[in-house]
C-alpha cells in the first residue's frame, strides 16, 4: 500500500548544505520523493553521500540564476507532480562590500538575483507541477532582517536585508497570484541556525566561515538545522489558503513585516 507521503515530491532549492539538506534530510525520511538542486553538485558530497544511501534523492544542478538551467529541469520534470517547492538557495554577500563608505552596486545585483529573482523564476517555472501536485505549496527562507518593523538600527548588511524585504514582498504577491489556483505561499525565518550564513552575519569572512568550529555567537539562542527544520515542516503541513501569505518564524509565531 502506497502511503500518503509516498506520493508526495518536494524540490529543494541550495540543497547542499546547512537548512536545504536538512530538508532534503527530513523529507526522505519521510518517504517523500526529494529533488535536491545546488549550484555546484560535484561539491556537495554530503548531498551526494545521502542520496547514495536514499533512491528517492535525486541530486540536480541547479543554479537559482541561471534561468536557462532552471527551465531544463522544469521541463526534465514536466510530467511529475511536485507538491512543495522550498526555496532555499539564498547569498549573503561579502561585509566589506555592503559596508557603508565602500557599497558596490555590483554586489547588490549579484544578492538580489539569488535572493529575490532565482525563487521567483523557480517558482513561476514549476508552477504547472504545483497544480498537479497534492499540497500546493511555496515555501521561501527568508530572515528577520526582511522585516522592516524589526529592524531598530541599520543593518550592517544593507544589500541582504533588501533582498530579504523584498523576498517577503514578492512572495506576498505571488500568493495573492496563486491562490485561485489552489497554491499557498509562505515564508520563513529559520531562526539562529548554525551555519556559514549565521558566522558571515558574526563578521567572519567566507572562507573563514566555511571552516568555524567552536563558534562564539555571544550567547544567543542559536540552533540546529534538525531543530529549525522540524519545526518548519509541521507548519508546511498545516499550510492552507486561509494561512497562505504569512511571515513565520520556525516555530510558528508571526513576523512582523
Amino acid at each position: 500500500m502506497v502511503t500518503a507521503d509516498e506520493q508526495r515530491t518536494v524540490l529543494v532549492t541550495g540543497a547542499n548544505r546547512g537548512v536545504g539538506l536538512e530538508f532534503v534530510t527530513q523529507y526522505a525520511a519521510r518517504g517523500w520523493t526529494v529533488i535536491a538542486g545546488c549550484r555546484d553538485t560535484k561539491k556537495a558530497q554530503d548531498l551526494q553521500d545521502l542520496a547514495a544511501s536514499d533512491s528517492k534523492i535525486t541530486v540536480e544542478p541547479l543554479d537559482v540564476t541561471n534561468v536557462s538551467q532552471i527551465g531544463a529541469l522544469a521541463s526534465k520534470y514536466d510530467n511529475t507532480a511536485v507538491d512543495v517547492v522550498i526555496n532555499n538557495a539564498g547569498q549573503y554577500g561579502d561585509l566589506d562590500r555592503q559596508s557603508w563608505g565602500s557599497l558596490d552596486p555590483a554586489l547588490f545585483h549579484e544578492i538580489m538575483d539569488v535572493n529575490v529573482i532565482g525563487p521567483m523564476k523557480v517558482s513561476e517555472a514549476f508552477t504547472p507541477h504545483l497544480y498537479k501536485g497534492l499540497d500546493k505549496k511555496i515555501v521561501s527562507i527568508t530572515s528577520f532582517l526582511g522585516s522592516i518593523s524589526s529592524v531598530s538600527k541599520s543593518p550592517s548588511t544593507p544589500f541582504y536585508a533588501a533582498s530579504k524585504a523584498a523576498l517577503n514582498m514578492v512572495m506576498r504577491g505571488i500568493g495573492k497570484r496563486l491562490e485561485d489556483k489552489g497554491i499557498a505561499v509562505v515564508v520563513f525565518m529559520p531562526g539562529l541556525v548554525e551555519t556559514r550564513m549565521l558566522r558571515q552575519t558574526f563578521g567572519l569572512p567566507l572562507e573563514e566561515a566555511e571552516k568555524a568550529e567552536n563558534f562564539d555567537y555571544r550567547d544567543l539562542p542559536t540552533i540546529t538545522a534538525t531543530q529549525s527544520v522540524s519545526g518548519m515542516i509541521p507548519l508546511i503541513d498545516a499550510l492552507s489558503l486561509e494561512t497562505s501569505g504569512r511571515f513565520l518564524n520556525y516555530d510558528g509565531k508571526e513576523i512582523p513585516w
